[in-house]
């Protein structure tokens, strides 16, 4: 029964209201703004560029999520009877403070506002580096923003009939529902409480929390470790994957959920995990390609530490270099002719068929490759 013993009114100044809705989001903007600023020094930013980027992410954020809640609910806010007056249908549709944000249209505002910060500092960062600064702290701010959504009695799920798991964290008691302002959903919650009172529901706001809890605790182990030097952007890719997939199922057993995010999400997930695979080989080969050719280049290749993948990988990709009209030259660093690379008249240094070698010795090669031996 706690949430009907919750005001989602905070305070008042006045005729103002000040919401506990509104308080929890900006906690959540400050942490991730805190978080930017301390380590904006890793991609080589000050703590007055990670201000202006969350100048840019946050307001672009905070209208797309508004705006892409308010266009696929039109009986809700699009209806005659909302727009009678012109005045009350507008603050209707604008009236965030009341709750009604979608994070997939705030991903597009944020990514649209790194995009534009990304442009004005392109000689100090790439927009992949951009992205991966904001990932730990926008699930952060999507945890802490989740318990708005407590105090707003929202985002709940359907109904839990066994009594056993009529408690939290399995479900929660509502009794003065804000997220069923649908026609449709509020018939369907007036049935179920039988036109009165509380009922229980699934705690699909806490079950999101947990989820975005997994994701943050990985992402900030990847960022720690520096994977996202050698992979700029790959926390984006991560994040479209994470939370597409969990929202997709949870939404599909929120009392609001809606079909077209169910179908969204259900369509980004795989193809955003199929794209950090692809993104992550594709890396690999860019980065062993440039090692050997600059070595190359350098005349450094005698007694150089070389995988078997490194070989057979220039080997491949010199067959696509070949071909000057390639795009992927771009990709692979090539501005002139390719180099071919006579690997048996080379005395380098190569994978042992001991694995446990290869494995003990490993954090001492660059790109974590594995230990080599004569």
């Amino acid at each position: 029964m706690l949430f009907s013993s919750v005001n989602p009114v905070a305070f008042e100044i006045g005729n103002l209201s000040v919401r506990w809705y509104g308080i929890v989001i900006v906690f959540g903007m400050i942490i991730g703004l805190l978080y930017a600023c301390r380590q904006a020094r890793v991609i080589g930013l000050s703590a007055d560029d990670a201000i202006e980027l969350f100048l840019w992410v946050v307001p672009l954020a905070v209208v797309f999520a508004r705006l892409l809640y308010v266009i696929v609910r039109p009986s809700e806010y699009f209806s005659a009877d909302q727009w009678e007056d012109f005045g009350k249908g507008f603050v209707n549709m604008i009236a965030v403070w009341e709750g009604g944000l979608t994070i997939i249209g705030g991903i597009l505002g944020g990514i649209l506002g790194g995009i534009f910060f990304t442009l004005r500092h392109k000689k100090e960062v790439n927009f992949g580096n951009v992205a991966d600064i904001v990932i730990v702290p926008l699930l952060t701010g999507q945890i802490v923003g989740r318990l708005g959504n407590f105090f707003n009695q929202e985002a709940f799920g359907i109904p839990i009939d066994n009594p056993s798991l009529q408690t939290f964290p399995f479900a929660v008691y509502i009794d003065q529902p804000s997220g069923v302002g649908d026609k449709h959903w509020s018939q369907v919650y007036d049935a179920i409480t039988k036109g009165g009172g509380g009922y229980w529901f699934a705690a699909t706001f806490f079950y999101e929390m947990v989820w975005n809890f997994i994701g943050v605790v990985f992402c900030y182990i990847v960022w720690k470790k520096g994977s996202t030097k050698k992979y700029p952007g790959l926390l984006l890719i991560f994040y479209l994957f994470w939370y597409c997939f969990g929202r997709a199922w949870i939404d599909s057993i929120r009392m609001d959920g809606l079909l077209v995010t169910q179908i969204a999400c259900g369509i980004i997930a795989p193809l955003a995990l199929a794209a950090m695979i692809g993104y992550v080989l594709l890396r690999n080969s860019q980065l062993s390609y440039r090692r050997i050719r600059s070595l190359k280049e350098a005349n450094e290749l005698e007694g150089a530490q070389l995988t078997v993948y490194d070989v057979k990988n220039y080997k491949r990709i010199g067959k696509i270099m070949a071909n000057e009209k390639n795009p992927l030259r771009v990709f692979y660093g090539v501005k002139n002719e390719y180099l071919e690379v006579d690997f048996d008249a080379l005395d380098y240094y190569h994978v042992p068929k001991d694995y446990k070698k290869i494995f003990k010795a490993a954090k001492n090669l660059e790109y974590g490759l594995r230990p080599l031996e004569k």
